[in-house]
């Protein structure tokens, strides 16, 4: 984060000793806040786009945010705090899915409104340009963490094309072993079985996770063409069965906890785990550990729920949950275990579902 905050000072040319200028610019500005507020709504709810992420009846309610968040921007130092502030709005920005663009077209009509005063009043400018350039300080910070969030919630598994591509592999190993004749494979069953192993490429970081390293792999096909034997056929059908063998080990466990997380999935949904009218952070992180613990508990290391962002960046599974305008994050980290990527993508469903329905307690 320090490392950002530099590069903003660097780009926007920020003064390290401008807060009283700022604080100065917000009481020049002051008299036009209500007028600019009630213009800024008027123009925004004019786009229908714009208008679905408005409730009409709050209004009052998030002007007093919005001026809040300016009072903020314009009289505190530009540190790690503010830089967290201004972060945290993104981060619900994401949450609702409002586009970036949009909350660009956002800051362009406030601009423009706030550089609108200097027409009443030339004197105004320099404080209005300095109360802009904090504004697209803002812009970029919560353009970039609303971008980062979507990184952090897309997970790496793709278990659905992964299954499939293994599977094609295995059928294609199987020709490969009933085509042979005293261990001399056919050129046709090579060429299928080495087309399968390309296409499993893309999935090598999470192949290696499951015990199958594709190299390897084709350096034991290319020893046992060389060299047809019984001993390096089985290191070659070791390489890619057994692997798959000891993922069978946890299916039983994967399938059982498949089935309770549906069940755990109809709990959630109709309130019957977070029914209680006010949750606090504790009876939140006790009731996420509890949902994540009894269905996963055999299959995870780790899981961590804070109001802080965590600073690692290879957690298993990471999301965020909002809960009464509050974001807690949740990091999840798993096991070293055979099919994890098939845990983690049922793992993500179950955090999914959490977090939906903390938000929509959020709206009720």
């Amino acid at each position: 984060m320090k490392e950002k905050i530099k590069l903003l000072k660097e780009m926007f040319k920020l003064d390290e000793n401008d807060v009283a200028r700022r604080k100065e610019a917000l009481e020049k500005v002051s008299p036009y806040v209500d007028e600019i507020m009630d213009s800024f709504y008027e123009k925004i709810l004019q786009k229908e786009v714009l208008a679905a992420f408005i409730d009409k009846d709050a209004i009052d309610v998030l002007k007093k945010k919005q001026i809040a968040f300016i009072v903020d921007l314009l009289s505190l130092p530009f540190d790690e705090k503010l830089y967290k502030k201004i972060a945290k709005v993104g981060v619900v920005h994401y949450h609702i899915r409002l586009d970036p663009l949009l909350m660009a077209y956002g800051y362009h009509v406030l601009s423009e409104l706030i550089l609108n005063q200097s027409k009443k009043d030339p004197t105004l400018l320099p404080y209005l340009k300095l109360i802009i350039k904090y504004l697209k300080v803002s812009e970029e910070i919560m353009t970039n963490e609303y971008f980062a969030q979507k990184r952090i919630e897309e997970t790496p598994y793709k278990a659905d094309d992964l299954f499939l591509a293994l599977n094609r592999a295995h059928l294609a190993f199987i020709v490969y072993e009933n085509g042979m004749k005293e261990y001399k494979p056919s050129q046709e069953a090579q060429e299928i079985f080495l087309q399968s192993i390309d296409e499993l490429e893309i999935y090598k970081k999470v192949l290696q996770e499951v015990g199958i390293n594709l190299s390897t792999l084709k350096r034991f096909h290319t020893e046992f063409v060389n060299t047809p034997t019984q001993e390096s056929f089985m290191r070659l059908k070791n390489t890619l069965q057994k692997p798959l063998n000891d993922m069978s080990v946890t299916a039983y466990l994967a399938t059982t906890s498949a089935a309770a997380m549906l069940k755990a999935m109809s709990l959630i949904v109709y309130h019957k785990i977070l029914q209680k009218e006010d949750l606090t952070f504790k009876e939140i992180q006790n009731n996420v550990m509890t949902l994540l613990g009894e269905n996963f508990g055999w299959a995870i290391e780790r899981i961590r729920i804070s109001k802080e962002e965590s600073e690692e960046e290879d957690e298993d599974i990471a999301k965020h949950l909002m809960y009464k305008d509050t974001i807690y994050y949740l990091y999840v980290d798993f096991k070293p275990i055979s099919n994890k990527l098939y845990i983690a993508q049922m793992v993500d469903v179950l955090c999914e579902t959490i977090k939906t329905t903390l938000y929509l307690k959020h709206r009720e």
